[in-house]
This record gives structure tokens, sequence and C-alpha cells, in this order.
């Protein structure tokens, strides 16, 4: 079950008739900031203690282990919206906390040095102009430059969002994590730290698979050539109204491209920008890797999942940002993927999403691969069948190449046994949250024991077995 509070006061618990909001939504993704959304009528208490942008609303899931009730925080943001209907009930949208950078603005500024220290320079600096309850502390820097020596100027007044987007995140990739605890200030008193750190990989794993027959309710394969670029122009630093580009090492063309990609999809031409290259030859390098990069289909797997840790507390519970072991027999697949995206209704379960997204390039290599095996082949005399074959057979994979391609393979369409469980585990979770508003009031919820509480979640144990045998 779960539970959201608004600056420590309670707001939702299903188990309260006063605490109730309807349509909680809450969605997590990787690279995102974060949603939380829901309704709240006039009669719950804490209907005026919201404020606007100032408030910290909190989103933990509430397990029973053994005896005690273990609080696990999954959210952590400020409400930008409230709207009141017909029935003065409030609609309020929250993002999560790192969209507290949006509210600092970067001064003008040049700096040299390393990865780092920007990005400590970014995070003191909107430390020192926000709240307590919004300022962050740098714990981990995974992402390097080779050089170890980055140089990076505006005087545009970004918000420090947008600034650490666009000269980390795009220049160097990685990724914001961020995470807040519980510490002793040295006193005797605990208090409340977020700490970020900007990661260069994902690197931690579910322990909890997705496998087919068991806890995976849909698959979907989708291949999509909507950014595929074959011709690139690398931009440097702009300088004196010029950018720097790679004309004076490429015999005087400010592009390169890929021929083979060019026949495959044709000129498809884009720019990319390294704002810190000053060196033509530097740019060069960097352009045939951004070109590398560009000519790969994005291949996705949609997977939509039940959450085995909602009928099992032992089992650990899916978490955004890390590697997923999924397993599907009948779409012969078998590999660790990121979980992205976790799109969760919090007093309708059986509703919420659970997406993992993988990119690869078998798909795009394949066609590569036929394509540079008939440029060899057409140089030669020998074997002029073979030839006329080979070449069939690369124009045939061609024209199987849409911008989009939706693929199911026949084999899961055609699964009566897995329709068939999928109905089931979609009935089964529906019934997870029956104890929906069993007492009068929150204060109430004290004078019930442990193990009354257990016994309300008794339907979680009571199907755990068939998902799990």
């Amino acid at each position: 079950m779960y539970q959201i509070t608004c600056d420590d006061n309670v707001i939702y618990d299903v188990r309260s008739q006063d605490r109730i909001v309807t349509s909680p939504r809450l969605t997590l993704e990787t690279g995102k900031n974060g949603t939380l959304s829901f309704r709240i009528p006039k009669t719950n208490p804490c209907f005026d203690l919201i404020n606007l942008k100032k408030s910290i609303f909190r989103v933990f899931q509430v397990d029973i282990v053994g005896n005690q009730k273990i609080y696990t925080q999954i959210f952590r943001g400020a409400a930008n919206t409230r709207d009141e209907d017909f029935y003065s009930r409030g609609q309020i949208e929250i993002e999560g906390e790192l969209s507290f950078f949006n509210d600092t603005i970067v001064r003008k500024y040049n700096y040299n040095g390393s990865v780092l220290g920007l990005f400590q320079k970014y995070v003191n600096e909107h430390n020192a102009r926000v709240d307590d309850s919004k300022k962050f502390y740098v714990r981990n820097c995974t992402v390097t430059d080779p050089n170890n020596y980055i140089t990076r100027a505006n005087e545009n007044y970004p918000t420090t969002k947008e600034e650490m987007d666009n000269k980390l995140i795009e220049l160097l990739g990685g990724h914001f994590e961020t995470e807040e605890v519980e510490e002793d200030d040295g006193n005797g008193n605990l208090v409340k730290k977020v700490y970020i750190d900007y990661l260069a990989d994902y690197t931690e794993y579910n322990t909890q698979p997705i496998v087919f027959g068991r806890n995976m309710l849909d698959f979907t394969k989708c291949i999509s050539a909507e950014n595929i670029k074959t011709v690139i122009i690398p931009l440097g630093k702009k300088e004196e109204d010029n950018y720097v580009t790679i004309a004076s090492v490429n015999d005087g063309k400010d592009y390169i491209e890929d021929t083979t990609a060019v026949n495959i999809f044709g000129r498809i031409e884009g720019i990319v920008k390294h704002d810190d290259v000053t060196v033509p030859s530097n740019l060069l390098s960097k352009g045939r890797k951004d070109l590398e990069d560009s000519i790969q289909l994005s291949t996705t797997i949609n997977i939509n999942a039940a959450d085995l840790h909602e009928l099992d507390v032992n089992i650990e519970a899916l978490r955004v940002g890390r590697l997923t072991r999924v397993v599907s027999i009948p779409h012969k697949w078998d590999r660790y993927m990121l979980l992205t995206k976790l799109e969760l209704n919090l007093d309708d379960i059986k509703s919420s999403r659970i997406t993992l997204g993988q990119t690869y390039k078998s798909f795009t290599e394949k066609q590569i691969k036929n394509q540079n095996q008939m440029n060899v082949i057409s140089q030669s005399i020998v074997k002029v069948e073979t030839l006329e074959q080979d070449v069939s057979a690369v124009k045939e994979d061609v024209r199987s190449i849409n911008t989009v391609i939706v693929e199911i393979p026949t084999e899961y369409a055609k699964n009566s046994d897995f329709t068939s469980f999928r109905t089931e585990v979609l009935q089964k979770i529906g019934r997870v949250y029956t104890i929906k508003g069993n007492v009068a009031n929150y204060a109430a919820l004290d004078q019930i024991s442990v193990k009354e509480i257990r016994r309300c979640v008794q339907c979680f144990n009571n199907w755990s077995k068939l998902c799990l045998d």
C-alpha cells in the first residue's frame, strides 16, 4: 500500500476514511523529474495545509514485515498548481524534487576545470538562494571528460536546471539521482538531507525478474528510425560569431557522411554541437562518433508487468533506473533491460504500468552488413548468380524498414495459456486494495494491532503462490 504526506502530515492513507484522495497517480521516469497528481476533497483534514511551491510532498511504499511497518520513500516534490472544481475538490499537480533547480537563475560565468567542480558549482550556487527544504548536497560524480578539463560559459541567465541539463547531461551524458536520508547533526538530532549524484551509468539491479507466465502482462517491440541522421555537421565552440568546423581538416567539407547508411535510408542531415571543442581535428573525431551513433535504429521493448512485491513483501519491489532481467521464451528474449518508467495508480494497482526500454543496434547492423556485402560482391565478376541473389535479398531487407515498426511475435498472439493467465492476474490484483477506508480516521489506525493490519493484506499471500510457482 502507499501513503502520501504533505509537510509530514498524512494526506492519504488507503486504510483511513478521512485521509482519502481520489485518482492518486505517480509517474517516475529516468531522466525526468517525476510527477504526482490527485484530487483532494474538502473533508480531508489537510485540505487547507497545502502551500503551492512551499509544501513538500512525499510518497511512501508501506510494507508489513514481521511485526513492523516499513516505510520506503519513493518520491519527493512540491505542488505547482491547484484547481478546484464545482464540488470544491482540489486537483493537485506535483513535480519531483529535481524541479527545485528551476527556482534559481545562473548568473554570468566562465568556467574551466573538472566535471565534478562544475557540478558542485551549480549545486552550491542553487543552495545559496533557496530554503533548506530545497537544498541538495553533492555526493557522487562518476561522469568524466577524457582530459578531465572542460570549458563552460553562459551570459543568458538560464535556470539552474536548464544549465545543468545543457552543459552536463547533453554534452557529457549521464543522469542525476537523488536520495533523502536522515543523519545525526552532531548534537543528537536527526535531520533530513537530500543527496544528489551525477552518474555515468545505471549500475543497480532489480532482483525481481519479469517472466512470461509469471508477472509479464504484455510485450511489444517498437523499432523507430525517427532520429536517424546519415550526414552530420559537427559544430565546435562559437568564436566571433563563427563556429569551429571540420572544414580545414576534411577537404573543405563541413560535414561527414556514411555512404552505406545514405544508400539505405537516404540523405538525412543533422547537426551536433560541442561547445567546448576548439580544435578541428578533435571535433572531427567527435563528429565521427556522433555519426556512428546517429545511424542506429532505436529499438524499444515495452513491457506491461505486475510488481509481485504487492503480493509478497519478501520480493523486492521494482524500482525505476535499475537493470531488470526480462525472460520470455515465446519471444526468444532473455536479457537485462533498464526499467525506464513506472506509472502507479496508488489506489488501483491493477491499472499501474511498468515500462522497460532498451536500445540496441543489431537490426541496423544487419542492414549495413548486407549492404557492405553487396558493395564488395558488386566489384567482383565471379559468381554472378550469387551476386544477383544477394542484391535481391538486400533490396528486400531495405523495403522492410519503415519509419516505425511495431512487431508482436505470432507465438505471443496465439498463446491461449498466456491470455488466460493475463486475465486472471488482472482479476486477482484488482482485489488487493479491498481494505480501503476500513477505519473512520487516521488516528484510529494507532489502535489497530500489527496482526490486524497484516490481515488486511492477507489477499497478497493468498495469490502469491499462483505467481511464484
